[in-house]
């Protein structure tokens, strides 16, 4: 594997091709997300966790859990349909079959917040595996 992070870039990919009109970005983490008047409706994508496993070898399973935050500024008329959009897009998804697991829905450190600027923040966390080899 050439890209540790490689799908990281396949998620924002496969998000653009399905959710046209909506802005798709990566990013580092929450610390980093700049709030603008103008960010909603976008989804932001960044590593929450990764997790590899014991080392067999020259390789090592490694599971990693990506973050499609949905920000949005009506929650009650935005929130749901965006949400139910990310979740059919990415789940079951392999993004390389050689390389990736299918994606799966998992639980995120993260929960739904909101910003006194009027910005919905929904987390949504997907988790995949792969074999790393040294």
């Amino acid at each position: 594997m050439q890209n540790y992070l490689q799908v990281e870039g396949l998620i924002v990919q496969r998000l653009k091709d399905q959710l046209e009109e909506i802005r798709v970005l990566s990013s580092w983490g929450t610390p980093v997300i700049h709030e603008e008047a103008e960010l909603p409706p976008t989804v932001i994508i960044f590593l929450e966790e990764d997790k590899p496993g014991p080392v067999q070898g020259n390789q090592q399973k490694v599971e990693q859990t990506w973050l499609c935050l949905v920000v949005v500024r009506d929650a009650e008329s935005d929130a749901g349909a965006l949400i139910s959009r990310v979740i059919n897009t990415v789940v079951g998804w392999t993004p390389d079959r050689a390389t990736f697991k299918p994606f799966q829905r998992t639980q995120s450190v993260y929960s739904p917040d909101y910003s006194p600027n009027g910005i919905f923040y929904f987390p949504l966390a997907f988790q995949t595996s792969f074999i790393f080899k040294n």
